[in-house]
């Protein structure tokens, strides 16, 4: 368009004008179907938004943990088993008794099975003396919780084994969860 130099710039706009009047052109809605496709575009907007502000997630906290020991309480079904988990500090007082949880326990062979209960009891395990002194620079904590399980597990084969607990914490608004809201 414009690399004749012996154009004149009158003729260069109207070309250019005219190249514009044709994009204008193929923006235009006009048969049926397009109108269906806008309409189905804006209401598929407004869902998502509407599910923004109204909707809810499922939110969960994965920690890692060594299954200690069977627990002390047992379940109505079902046994207990102790964990040692380490926490991040800012996320430990979300942690109730009552919470559903899935263990991922890792066997010495590579094998790995998943076992579902939820929480018992909570209790912050206290570090020595030595230690305790670094308790407020550290990010994490060791916290000791009781699961009740829900299946028949053996829960004294289960000592020692090393295992992803993922704790889920709750429902929230997907704007709360995007930074959009407060909880």
């Amino acid at each position: 368009m414009f690399n004749n130099p012996f154009d004149s710039f009158q003729n260069t706009v109207v070309k250019a004008k005219e190249e514009r009047e044709r994009l204008d052109r193929l923006l235009t809605v006009s048969t049926p179907r397009e109108r269906l496709l806008v309409a189905l575009i804006a209401l598929m907007l407004c869902v998502l938004t509407a599910w923004l502000f109204l909707g809810n997630v499922a939110h969960s906290l994965a920690v890692d943990g060594v299954l200690a020991e069977p627990g002390e309480h047992a379940a109505a079904d079902g046994t207990s088993v102790q964990a040692l988990v380490w926490i991040d500090s800012g996320a430990a007082p979300q942690l109730r008794a009552g919470m559903p949880v899935s263990m991922e326990l890792t066997a010495a062979d590579g094998a790995t099975t998943t076992v579902a209960g939820e929480i018992g009891t909570i209790a912050a395990v206290p570090l020595a003396d030595g230690i305790a002194a670094f308790e407020a620079v550290v990010p994490v904590s060791v916290h000791r919780f009781d699961i009740l399980l829900d299946e028949g597990v053996d829960a004294a084969s289960l000592a020692g084994m090393a295992c992803r607990i993922v704790i889920e914490t709750g429902r929230r608004p997907l704007a709360t969860l995007l930074g959009m809201r407060r909880p």
